[in-house]
């Protein structure tokens, strides 16, 4: 493979590790997203643990991108159990992070 395929191939690979491919369900456009001190009022529902790659091919996802996807598939999956908000319970590790579903009353 000659230099500028190569460099191409790299560019190309790099550029899809920093794209988002995880949309947020309608009904979840509500979901907060909380700090573990604002979610003190809130009843817990459950926990939910989300997963994205954390590589595409041999190169590393930006944490960014990665925990951008794993938020909205949380808010996504409060949305279908009737949370209203969610925090973040563990930072992310090998493109998997756990949040606490909350059901916040008084944000409502």
């Amino acid at each position: 493979m000659n230099a500028i395929k190569r460099s191409f191939l790299i560019a190309a690979v790099a550029v899809l590790g920093a794209c988002s491919w995880v949309a947020l369900n309608p009904e979840a456009e509500d979901v907060l997203v909380l700090k573990p001190y604002q979610a003190k009022e809130c009843e817990q529902l459950r926990r939910t643990t989300s997963q994205v790659l954390d590589k595409v091919w041999f190169v590393d996802r930006s944490p960014e991108t990665m925990g951008e996807e794993l938020t909205t598939l949380a808010r996504n999956t409060a949305a279908e159990v009737g949370g209203n908000a969610i925090v973040a319970e563990s930072e992310i590790t090998e493109g998997k992070q756990t949040f606490i579903i909350l059901d916040c009353q008084h944000l409502r």
